[in-house]
């Protein structure tokens, strides 16, 4: 262990230490939370390029919360939800760097989610026209209040969940 009062020498050979230990575990850690993160992409209707992004886009958080002490399996799940998320803000984000207006942008991420329910064998969600309207005001709404691309998505399911139940048309 090195403290205050430890040389550079024996910093260094502490850290040295740790990669040679740390290594091996986090490799592991890569492997199999790819297995699971690829299987749970599968399940859900992922094609197997967006799964090979939810894998990349989760290691991050994922490493991050087991640092910060999160078991496993919740750091796991932690991780691919913040994965979902920022891969379907790509997709937005994407729209819109293409020249589409906001609008577009949500109802890009609107069929996304029905390509993932058709591939995993789901009837994929049919919104009414008016209430896919008022969620693309809501996300306009949004990113005039300069909310973030993941908030401006949740903004306009949140609109669609609302008028949903409502049984609005």
């Amino acid at each position: 262990m090195i403290d205050e009062n430890s040389t550079p020498e024996e910093i260094a050979a502490y850290k040295a230490k740790l990669e040679r230990e740390l290594d091996p575990v986090a490799k592991e850690l890569d492997a199999s939370s790819r297995k699971q993160i690829l299987a749970a992409a599968k399940a859900e209707g992922w094609s197997d390029s967006q799964a090979d992004w939810l894998d990349k886009l989760a290691k991050q958080p994922l490493f991050q919360a087991v640092a910060d002490g999160v078991p496993g399996e919740e750091a796991l799940q932690q991780a691919y939800g913040i994965a979902r998320r920022k891969l379907a803000a790509g997709y937005f984000d994407n729209a819109l760097d293409e020249g589409k207006n906001l609008y577009t942008a949500f109802l890009t991420v609107v069929d996304l989610e029905k390509q993932i329910a058709e591939r995993r064998g789901d009837t994929p969600p049919d919104y009414p026209d008016a209430i896919l309207f008022e969620a693309c005001r809501a996300v306009e709404r949004a990113a005039a209040e300069g909310l973030s691309t993941e908030d401006q998505i949740a903004t306009g399911f949140g609109m669609i969940r609302e008028l949903s139940a409502r049984g609005t048309n």
